[in-house]
């Protein structure tokens, strides 16, 4: 089976796992919509939203022109304190890491030389009230 059969067999979409939901987890699904949204703008193919393991959670997992893109998503409603893109620790980078490495396991992608893997974040800044927001892409904001 190719490589774009069998991401096109991993396009997946985020379930709603009931049960009342925070406004933080509400700020964090719409920052989350957003972010795919753009991406999808920009060319790239969502494959899967939130897939999840014991070890961690890969937000978005995206594809463009031969690369997978493993996409942590910060959304803030402004101001932040801090630039969300440097709120990405090292204990998350190294769950978001272990994600990936099961996510290619899963997906057949550790024996295929022609594809390259990186780990960007995208952040999400929305304004109160209004409903405008502003979109930051960080491709290879991290490596293994």
């Amino acid at each position: 089976m190719g490589l774009l059969s069998r991401l096109a067999g991993a396009v997946g979409f985020k379930t709603d796992e009931g049960g009342a939901r925070t406004e933080r987890q509400k700020t964090g699904d719409r920052g989350e919509m957003l972010a795919a949204s753009y991406l999808k703008s920009r060319g790239y193919m969502v494959l899967t939203r939130n897939f999840r393991t014991k070890h961690g959670e890969i937000d978005i997992v995206a594809f463009r022109d031969g690369v997978v893109a493993f996409v942590e998503v910060r959304t803030v409603t402004a101001p932040a304190r801090v630039d969300p893109r440097y709120s990405v620790g090292g204990r998350k980078r190294e769950r978001v890491l272990r994600a990936a490495q099961r996510y290619r396991r899963v997906h057949g992608l550790d024996h295929e030389d022609d594809v390259t893997t990186r780990f960007d974040v995208l952040t999400v800044r929305l304004s109160p009230g209004d409903g405008d927001h502003q979109v930051d892409h960080l491709p290879n904001a991290f490596r293994p």
